[in-house]
């Protein structure tokens, strides 16, 4: 038969387990500062680049597309900011926190300060109420976010 290798694997199936799927979409759960920032970054860098890209074709070749282009960026941004939203979940999760202290973010002078403290407060040790820890950060996470780094240093720059 097919026993689980270990005592833990008894709760999740392989699609489940943290750390052996894709679950950047997913509203539930913990996420690690690092993980954080790394997907931070990468819907910002991705959202920067479409309005470029937006830019670029409604200067130079498309004028006449103006509307179509401007409406394109309210649905990215709109889809930018659920992310956003969802990635703050998480990682507010992380720290026992609930969800509902993202309410703080339209207060604007404690918007920097939340953000800050998302990125340096660490997360609970062990299970919390949100669910298990986070999956320990492997040398892709730590390479990407260095990459995004760069390229965001790079563009800063020119």
């Amino acid at each position: 038969m097919n026993q689980p290798a270990h005592s833990s694997d008894l709760n999740y199936s392989k699609a489940q387990k943290p750390g052996l799927s894709l679950d950047i979409l997913n509203s539930r759960g913990r996420l690690g500062r690092l993980r954080f920032l790394k997907y931070s970054l990468l819907i910002f860098i991705i959202w920067a680049a479409i309005g470029a890209a937006s830019n670029v074709l409604w200067s130079l070749y498309y004028p006449e597309w103006h509307n179509a282009l401007s409406l394109f960026m309210i649905f990215v941004t709109i889809m930018v900011s659920v992310m956003g939203v969802i990635f703050c979940t998480r990682r507010l999760n992380d720290f026992n926190a609930t969800g509902w202290w993202m309410l703080i973010f339209f207060v604007p002078i404690a918007t920097p300060i939340m953000l800050l403290l998302m990125l340096l407060l660490p997360g609970t040790k062990g299970e919390n109420r949100f669910g298990p820890v986070p999956p320990k950060n492997n040398k892709c996470v730590y390479v990407s976010l260095l990459l995004m780094l760069s390229l965001l240093f790079l563009t800063a720059t020119l």
